[in-house]
């Protein structure tokens, strides 16, 4: 059990980050400080879209987080005291065409998809699929822990100090240090570097890029309404079929992501650029989905790397070799939705110094 007097330093401000200081705090534990080398939910805790659901996850390894992070992001909607942009929703998957076509059956669609599509199915409802504003949700996070004594600082670590089995201290690049009793890496795609300084394989995490941009709809014209959707188009001109997600938010503005690729990750998370072609072609289909998203103004371009272990399942845990370090990555797409339930997990391991259940899957060790 970790004295509730030592000091916990958690890098990286995503929302694994956020939500192991939210529920270390809810715990007791105010002496935590989230180090975060560029701000709060910069990287893709902040440019992802917040999809949630219940039992997508039920042929997986992270089941069980995925269902009890589920039921959490209802229980933060209704206990935080901000508007982190969550509902329940209607989910379907519809084929999108280049133009339409008398084959058409779109009787499950809402009235705003009124383009070129063939074939819609239903394929989650506000039972078992819902939504949050990532961004929003990682700062009412930091804002509830601060409450309790969090505190965030703007730093990029670059390096530890060990003695032994414990890191003692992290190395800022300002050449300052910060002294700590335990240390979480939460970095993402980045956690890498962390697990270099200790002398681990800086490949068992990586990250793909993904790309998204934000619509805002002429709301006058048009009522969109909860429903997400995921396309399949497969355009004449290649063999390769495209899957965007469109996800209308409760602000009006509707939320579209796809379009990965292999642009390999740089150093630094200020330095992760969307590309130009990518966001137009997601805007290009979404225009063929609505007339309403094609009358939409554009408001954003972004990307973001989803971080991916070695093996594809996620890293939670206590470093191997190490006394006082853990680490939280590699949830892949699905780190918003298992967000909180791993940030619940972390905290009690951290607290009790014994590994919940529900981690036993994603021990680090299995790779180090």
């Amino acid at each position: 059990m970790v004295d509730k007097n030592g000091h916990i330093v958690i890098v990286g401000g995503g929302i694994i980050g956020c939500s192991t200081a939210y529920y270390l705090a809810k715990a007791g534990y105010s002496n935590v400080t989230v180090c975060e080398a560029v701000h709060i939910a910069h990287a893709a805790s902040g440019r992802a879209g917040g999809f949630l659901a219940r039992d997508w996850c039920d042929s997986s390894f992270t089941k069980d987080l995925a269902r009890r992070s589920f039921q959490l992001h209802q229980d933060l909607s209704n206990t935080l005291e901000k508007d982190i942009g969550y509902r329940r929703l209607e989910t379907l998957s519809m084929a999108v065409v280049d133009k339409k076509s008398g084959k058409n059956d779109c009787s499950k669609a809402p009235s705003w998809v009124d383009g070129n599509v063939q074939h819609c199915q239903k394929i989650g409802n506000t039972e078992s699929t819902a939504q949050v504003t990532p961004k929003l949700l990682c700062e009412a996070l930091i804002e509830e822990a601060k409450l309790s004594g969090v505190q965030v600082k703007t730093a990029e670590i670059v390096g530890m100090e060990i003695s032994g089995k414990d890191v003692t201290a992290l190395k800022v690049k300002d050449g300052s240090k910060i002294e700590c009793s335990v240390v979480l890496l939460s970095m993402g795609p980045w956690t890498g570097q962390g697990l270099a300084w200790m002398q681990k394989p800086n490949n068992l995490v990586s990250g793909d890029r993904a790309h998204s941009i934000l619509l805002q709809p002429d709301l006058s014209k048009s009522s969109i309404d909860n429903t997400a959707l995921f396309l399949h188009y497969k355009p004449n001109y290649s063999g390769k079929s495209l899957e965007p997600e469109v996800y209308p938010r409760p602000d009006g503005t509707v939320y579209v992501c796809g379009q990965g690729d292999s642009e390999p990750l740089p150093t630094n998370p200020s330095d992760v650029k969307p590309d130009p072609k990518s966001c137009k072609t997601l805007f290009n289909i979404a225009a063929k989905v609505s007339q309403h998203l094609s009358e939409a103004e554009l408001v954003a371009e972004s990307a973001c790397y989803l971080p991916c272990s070695k093996d594809n399942v996620p890293l939670i845990g206590k470093v191997p070799g190490y006394e006082n370090v853990y680490i939280g990555t590699g949830h892949y797409c699905w780190g918003i939705l298992q967000g909180p339930a791993t940030g619940e997990a972390l905290a009690d391991f951290i607290s009790s110094g014994k590994m919940p259940d529900i981690l036993k899957d994603f021990d680090p060790s299995r790779l180090m």
